[in-house]
């Protein structure tokens, strides 16, 4: 038998560089162990300053590796010391490293006896000479998150040791993650094998209706962003929301995800491969993706721009016109618009076509006149935030084609409203 410990320290910082999980090289023999402990710190205190129990907090960040990985952690509730090597998995609170002082930097320390690979017992004592407190976010500097804290000591606890090459729940010092990254995962899968689970928040995925807009909020209990598969991220804590749109046409859609509580970040995926994505296309640091799309089903991911969780409520919204065409291409290549949305308002327009002496063989056409649209038509064209005009579709040579004109700024008329072709997609 022998005896290992490992310790996590205060703040410190990341590399970017690339690189894997770290392995101590003992395991249990089965994916699953129990802990035993009903954790009351050394002045007698049950509960941390955010009034949740210590109890609750190591059992939350249990449930992060249960969630996340094929291990199993149990709890027993019982009172246990954890610097007796006694067979029980224990957890407690310390003025004093088991006899020793503890290192000035030292928040926890795992201890692990093991024979021959196999992991027979893991204990954490957690520095009490520390402040204590429980909270998601930001790390702060009064007092340290007791959960993310125990959510790594676990990791020694199951057979990982630090990662310090990126980001990691396992690196040797705190940050603001506070979940066990792809990196740990797959640490993890490589000690025990199996396929990690889905999280049962990132299964449950709503319908989001064309052409309405639809309230949102993202908070803890959310899916996570490093949760979904084929995600470009390798770390990154912050909650998503995840509908299923279904485009019963092939055609040019507008996806919005705004909010003024957070920083929208927006994803259209289909069988797990990432489409496109946006951070700051939309007004202010809106999201907004215009892209055409054939006939299926997409998942649509509305999420924050933070790489650790940020909290609050938003509005989304996906955009296509599968009425009659509102919008017509005249015979003398005007267009008539009967209904175009410009900031959530319908108004009627007309464009005039415009041969650019700048540039003879390009396709231009300049705002002509327009009014508040009074019948309120479904719209069928759209003013983007960055003055670019979307029509979906546009009736044109007897057929429908979704078309954009990119804003143009006519150099004899800077004060004119000029758009010129970019793209057309004939609608089928």
């Amino acid at each position: 038998m022998r005896f290992e410990l490992h310790c996590i320290l205060w703040l410190g910082f990341y590399s970017s560089l690339a690189s894997s999980y770290v392995i101590n090289g003992q395991r249990w023999p089965r994916p699953e162990t129990n802990f035993v402990f009903d954790l009351v710190n050394t002045r007698g205190q049950t509960t941390s300053p955010s009034g949740i129990s210590w109890n609750q907090a190591f059992e939350t960040a249990m449930q992060r590796w249960n969630e996340r990985t094929v291990f199993r952690f149990h709890s027993q509730r019982g009172q246990a010391d954890p610097c007796r090597d006694d067979g029980k998995n224990t957890v407690g609170f310390r003025r004093d490293d088991c006899g020793f002082a503890f290192g000035r930097t030292t928040l926890a320390i795992t201890y692990s006896s093991y024979s021959r690979g196999t992991l027979l017992e893991t204990d954490i004592v957690f520095n009490d000479n520390e402040p204590w407190d429980t909270y998601d976010g930001p790390l702060r500097f009064d007092a340290t998150d007791f959960t993310r804290v125990a959510t790594h000591e676990l990791g020694h606890a199951l057979g990982l040791g630090h990662e310090d090459q990126i980001p990691a729940i396992m690196s040797s010092s705190v940050d603001d993650l506070i979940l066990p990254q792809k990196d740990d995962i797959e640490g993890v899968t490589a000690l025990y094998g199996g396929q990690p689970p889905l999280p049962s928040a990132c299964q449950v995925q709503r319908p989001l209706p064309l052409n309405a807009w639809v309230p949102g909020r993202l908070e803890s209990a959310d899916c996570r962003r490093l949760d979904i598969a084929e995600s470009v991220f390798t770390s990154d804590d912050s909650a998503v929301d995840l509908y299923t749109l279904d485009l019963p046409v092939a055609g040019l859609i507008v996806i919005r995800l705004e909010s003024d509580q957070l920083d929208p970040y927006l994803e259209i995926r289909q069988a797990g491969s990432l489409l496109a994505s946006d951070d700051d296309s939309g007004s202010s640091t809106d999201a907004l993706i215009v892209k055409h799309l054939p006939a299926g089903r997409y998942q649509v991911v509305a999420g924050s721009a933070f790489r650790t969780l940020q909290e609050g409520d938003y509005r989304l919204a996906a955009q296509i016109n599968l009425g009659p065409p509102n919008v017509r291409l005249e015979s003398d290549w005007s267009v008539t618009i009967n209904a175009v949305e410009v900031g959530g308002v319908s108004y009627s327009a007309k464009l005039a076509f415009f041969v650019n002496p700048q540039d003879p063989h390009g396709l231009y056409w300049r705002l002509d006149s327009y009014a508040l649209d009074p019948g309120k038509l479904a719209p069928g064209a759209i003013l983007l935030e960055t003055t670019d005009l979307v029509f979906n579709p546009v009736e044109a040579l007897g057929s429908k084609f979704d078309v954009i004109l990119k804003r143009y700024v006519f150099s004899q008329d800077p004060a004119g409203w000029y758009w010129k072709l970019d793209q057309v997609f004939e609608r089928h």
